[in-house]
This record gives structure tokens, sequence and C-alpha cells, in this order.
């Protein structure tokens, strides 16, 4: 007999195309169409991460939401995941709720923002995610429903619903799916895991509320004080004193990085100081929404307030000389678990 760890309720329905009809009925989707979770399915994903339904995984304090493990796991399920893929899923909804991510606000905002996932680590090759070409884009299941999972989480527990608490003007693709790994063989650099504080064979997921990607093209110049400069330029774009700034470096320009031997902490110190403007020109440029507030207009601002909050990720396809940016929202600050695998 199958063991049951599920309580919700259970539908009985007459085909996939009926399933399919309720839940895009009841908004229980993203628009897309949806693996139905039935009680095998859930279950195989408790099983693989020794979960009991009840088990609370996380809770987030503004909405008194407690995200047990039976409820992830179904939108798991929804999304097309896999159970391998299960143990990424739980670490990044224990992330969202810490309080310095500010899930509520992010998941309201008129901004638009989505939760991106990132995975650092050796798990990200044991469940085949993408770390190369088309990393943030699509075709690779494991990318595409880790990212969905969390999302749908966001939507159909948490009430993160278009048009209702999502207030977003906008919204950009990534609210589908923002998940990739990092890229472990294209720099000689620790891994993001372990910049983070974690040992050399801990996985990890780091999660931003992320605006949409901007792109950087660097043609004709291999110096690591150009391409960067011109990043910077980028990041300036954004204005001063955002949450958060992720920076993903093609294997190319990490490539003249290492012959370099730039580290990690020379990348955000340099792009954090490129940044620094004087207030007055922030204020000329009508990026301060309080000039008043400013009490010398020479005080230098940059993008972020710190190089801390800067975080460098290698990543992309081999062919290309490309830098993508992507800022962070408000009071948002990313947040970094390790992913417990029990096999």
């Amino acid at each position: 007999m199958e063991r049951q760890n599920t309580s919700s309720g259970q539908l009985q329905f007459s085909g996939w195309e009926a399933a399919q009809e309720y839940h895009f009925e009841h908004g229980l989707t993203d628009g897309l169409p949806i693996v139905p979770p039935t009680p095998t399915k859930v279950n195989a994903m408790l099983d693989y991460v020794g979960l009991s339904g009840d088990t609370v995984i996380s809770s987030e304090i503004t909405r008194k939401k407690s995200f047990t493990a039976e409820k992830v796991a179904i939108n798991a399920v929804l999304a097309g995941c896999i159970p391998e893929y299960f143990p990424v899923v739980v670490a990044a909804i224990e992330a969202v709720c810490d309080r310095e991510f500010n899930f509520h606000a992010s998941s309201t905002s008129t901004n638009g923002i989505t939760t991106m996932v990132v995975v650092s680590g050796p798990y990200s090759d044991r469940v085949e995610m993408n770390s190369g070409a088309v990393l943030m884009g699509n075709g690779n299941r494991a990318n595409a429903t880790i990212g969905r999972a969390v999302n749908l989480v966001k939507t159909n527990f948490y009430g993160s619903i278009p048009q209702d608490m999502d207030k977003s003007t906008f919204g950009h693709p990534g609210k589908f799916s923002f998940c990739f790994a990092e890229d472990l063989q294209a720099s000689a650099w620790p891994s993001l895991a372990e910049f983070k504080g974690f040992d050399s064979i801990s996985s990890t997921v780091t999660i931003f509320a992320a605006n949409a990607p901007l792109q950087i093209s660097i043609y004709g110049d291999k110096n690591p004080k150009t391409f960067l400069t011109a990043t910077a330029h980028g990041m300036i774009g954004l204005g001063p004193l955002i949450s958060e700034v992720a920076v993903v470096i093609s294997p190319e320009l990490m490539a003249y990085l290492d012959e370099s031997d730039w580290t990690r902490e020379q990348v955000q110190e340099f792009l954090f100081d490129k940044t620094r403007r004087p207030a007055r020109e922030w204020i000329e440029w009508e990026r301060i929404d309080h000039p008043e507030s400013i009490g010398d207009p020479d005080q230098l601002l940059g993008c972020v307030s710190e190089p801390e909050r800067i975080t460098v990720v290698p990543g992309g396809g081999a062919a290309g000389a490309f830098i993508d940016i992507i800022s962070s929202w408000g009071s948002s600050r990313s947040v970094t678990k390790e992913i417990k695998v029990r096999r």
C-alpha cells in the first residue's frame, strides 16, 4: 500500500485536459500547463528529502504563513520538477522566508521583480543544471522547473497573484522562472558557496529579489579594467544606493580575469569604486528622490552602499564577451542557504 504523506484534499478528474482546465480556471498556474500533483508524485518529493508533509520548512512573518513540505512539494510537482530537484526548492523556500529577504514587500511591489535562484556547488552538476549557454533562458528542465516551483509557491500558497497582490507595473519573464547555476569550471575562484562561508563540498542556493538582466557587450579588449569600467557604466544607469547587484560574467571574460590574477573581491571593489559619483551629479541627473536630504553635494554615492553588495558569478556560454547586470529591489537582501541532500 502506498504511504500517504499528504493531508491536502484530493480531486479526481476525467483526464489530463480536465485537470489542466481546473488549474487554469482556479488560478493555480502561471499561465502554462502544469503536471497534476498526484499523491504518488507528491510523496516521491517528500520521500527524497525525508520530510513528512506537515514539516514546516520555514515561516514568513508578515502574512504569518508557514510553508509546509507538502505545500511546497505540490507546487514542485505542478512546475514539472523531479524528486532530485526538490532539495534545491526546499533550500530556496527556506531562504525567501529569511527576514533580510523581505519576501512580502518583494511579492507586492509595483517594481515587478521576481525571485532569482542561483545554485552553487557540486549538486548543480548532479542534477544537470545549466551554467553555460542560455543559462538564464529556455532548454534546461532543472533550471526551468526549480525556478518555476519557487514562483508557483509564491503565487499559489503565499498569495502573490498577478493583478491582485502582485501589483507589478510591467513584470518580466523571470516571473515564470529565473534560476541558473554558477559555472564552477569557468574560473579559478572558489565557488560562490565557499565565498558565502560554506565548505568546498557544500552546495547552496542564493536568492535575489531580481529585476530583469541588463546585458553589457564587451569587444576588443582583454584588460579587466576596461571591461569592468563598461560594466560600472551600466550599473550607474541603475541609480544610486540600490540594494544589491548580481554581476554574471561570461567564461571568455573570466579567463582574462584569471590571467590577470583578479579575485572576486577585487572585482567587487573595482565596480564599487567606479560607480561612486558626487551626490551633485546624481542630483543633476535627477536620480535622487529627496535631494534636499543631501548635506554635502560633494559626498560620493555609489550604486550600492558597500562592495559586499555586489555578487559576482561566473556563467554563460563559452562564445561571447558579455556581462549581465541584475539589480535587486528596495530593502531586500540576498540570502544564501545550504542544499541538504540525503542521498
